[in-house]
């Protein structure tokens, strides 16, 4: 069986604009969310639970894709060179659900006090890597987590610096993987970015200063700067 996400006649995804060019369809993909995500940062959710996620998902990829906000049918593989070629073990589409659940009753018990800051941007961090490594969309994984994460600390009261994310994305995917490893998982990249994001005190919206780029060179012996995007794979009989 062939990837039923694929065309018929090429390994591209399928979409609206019916864009059989790899390539080309990076770039439009990409201009269309940064302009769909800027939008989706203006909303405000009063609920954050799996309907949300999928809401997010289809507002940031709805003009691309017609099955942007559906879970995930299929199992895939991704294999990554800061996992030294491995992949990480994303849930069998079957159990998304399943497992979104008890996540988002975590969200639920994240309640902002005067002096649990740290303790709730650390809880924050490893319910996202949580919703990462479940994957639970064919496509835009990282960019619904984050957008997910960004709304969430917005609305526990926090000013976040969301264009953090933005410009240091190929390490925030490097990040999201080496956190999602199960008892193997190194949070420390990933915090890194979350306390500064959503902590840093010298941040704000329009300044990502040269000091705290540093920060995101590399995750453990791994250049980010040599991050090359490859496309997930169809695992069969999954």
């Amino acid at each position: 069986m062939r990837d039923p996400y694929l065309y018929d006649d090429v390994d591209i995804l399928k979409n609206l604009a019916n864009i059989k060019d790899h390539d080309l369809l990076s770039r439009a993909e990409a201009d269309i969310t940064n302009l769909s995500m800027l939008a989706v940062y203006n909303q405000s959710y009063k609920v954050f639970d799996t309907k949300t996620l999928q809401d997010i998902h289809s507002n940031i990829f709805g003009q691309i894709y017609d099955w942007a906000g559906e879970l995930r049918t299929i199992q895939i593989a991704k294999y990554e060179d800061v996992l030294g070629g491995d992949t990480v073990r994303y849930t069998l589409p079957k159990q998304i659900k399943k497992e979104l659940d008890p996540v988002m009753k975590e969200v639920k018990k994240l309640k902002r006090t005067d002096s649990n800051d740290k303790d709730i941007v650390f809880r924050l961090e490893r319910i996202i890597a949580t919703i990462w490594q479940i994957h639970p969309f064919r496509e835009g994984n990282t960019r619904t987590c984050i957008v997910f994460a960004v709304l969430l600390a917005k609305h526990l009261g926090f000013e976040v610096n969301h264009e953090l994310f933005k410009t240091h994305s190929d390490y925030v995917r490097n990040a999201l993987a080496w956190a999602s490893q199960g008892i193997y998982s190194k949070h420390e990249y990933l915090e890194r970015i979350f306390d500064d994001a959503i902590l840093g005190d010298s941040l704000n919206e329009d300044d990502v200063s040269a000091t705290v780029a540093g920060n995101y060179e590399s995750i453990g012996e791994y250049k980010v700067k040599d991050y090359v995007e490859r496309p997930h794979e169809y695992v069969k009989g999954k």
